[in-house]
């Protein structure tokens, strides 16, 4: 491999990197997003392939689930949190982001 190509590869790799898309959703009450539960407070979420990585803006803490990408072809002026109660506890059913026409399901 020459120098060139890798020099290309490590800055495409890095491009990918920066342009990685955060959003950040606010939960009023104890949530539950696809397999895991989600505390009440400020979360960025992020795309890793199919999976929402959220995490706890104040403590850090990385909570990881399998999601399903639709675009909806209507771009959303800002990122929503869909939600629904089954058996007493919140479930995050869908995410809008913001600034796209990707909607990320979370329903079971």
């Amino acid at each position: 491999m020459t120098t060139k190509s890798l020099l290309l590869i490590t800055t495409l790799a890095l491009a990918g990197i920066a342009n990685a898309k955060s959003y950040d959703i606010t939960l009023s009450q104890p949530t539950k997003a696809g397999s895991v539960q989600l505390a009440a407070g400020s979360y960025s979420l992020k795309l890793q392939g199919t999976n929402a990585i959220f995490t706890n803006t104040q403590t850090g803490k990385r909570f990881t689930t399998a999601v399903k990408m639709e675009d909806t072809g209507k771009k959303f002026d800002a990122t929503a949190v869909i939600t629904d109660t089954k058996d007493g506890d919140n479930h995050i059913m869908s995410v809008h982001l913001g600034g796209s026409t990707m909607t990320l399901e979370l329903g079971d």
